[in-house]
């Protein structure tokens, strides 16, 4: 929940139902709403989402307050749109770099100009443990840890740097070749193993833990004011 632009209360469920919206709605004076989701609405939500003013469902055609440059649109992820739009409002008029550590790394780029350019998409740290583990027949499923010696001294220790350390190359390249097109750029990290690569990333970094929500809101806001100004 954001009052303006400002992160007042956060608050995390498994449980995503008309009884939980409706608790929420009751406790708090609640204007607008954005629903962003990669599963399918039931109907009762959608029934409910229909009758209230002030309700928006993100998906490829909602109007995004920076210019989206993706050709298939239809395909791209809503926390990478997200992303893009805290970006774009953290850092107005300055080139971005947005790496979202989690599942996948998913690096997104949007320029001084407002334009969203697009990104890639790569294996987690997770992701890379357990594919080492799930496609060998001897390979240990290893936890993630950061170790200062450049090479492994046993098996664990060589899949936790090949993952970590592998990622952290992979980072580190991406931010240099983004440099060298595109002059300075802020790099902004946020997601679950953030806190691992900005320990140990070599140049500034922005960590924005609660980016994509705030990005929500972003695009919330401009949706809300682009409509009041249409309507009058």
């Amino acid at each position: 929940m954001f009052e303006g632009n400002q992160e007042i209360i956060n608050h995390r469920s498994t449980d995503f139902s008309i009884e939980k919206i409706q608790n929420l709605l009751d406790e708090y004076h609640i204007d607008r709403v954005i629903v962003s989701t990669t599963r399918e609405l039931s109907p009762e939500v959608n029934t409910l989402i229909s009758t209230k003013p002030g309700w928006l469902v993100l998906d490829h055609q909602t109007p995004l307050p920076f210019v989206n440059l993706y050709e298939t649109s239809l395909t791209l992820g809503k926390d990478r749109l997200a992303a893009a739009a805290a970006a774009n409002a953290l850092f107005p008029g300055q080139n971005n770099v947005i790496i979202d550590a989690g599942t996948c790394l998913t690096y997104n780029f949007i320029d001084q100009q407002g334009q969203y350019h697009g990104g890639n998409i790569s294996p987690g740290v997770q992701m890379r443990l357990k594919a080492m583990n799930a496609f060998t027949s001897k390979l240990p499923l290893a936890e993630i840890k950061y170790h200062n010696e450049l090479f492994g001294k046993n098996t664990e220790m060589a899949l936790q740097n090949g993952a970590v350390r592998g990622a952290i190359f992979e980072i580190t390249s991406f931010i240099y070749h983004t440099r060298l097109q595109y002059g300075q750029v802020n790099v902004i990290l946020t997601g679950g193993d953030a806190i691992i690569f900005a320990e140990h990333l070599n140049f500034k970094i922005f960590a924005v833990p609660n980016l994509v929500l705030f990005g929500l809101n972003e695009i919330l806001r401009y949706n809300a004011d682009h409509f009041t100004i249409l309507k009058h």
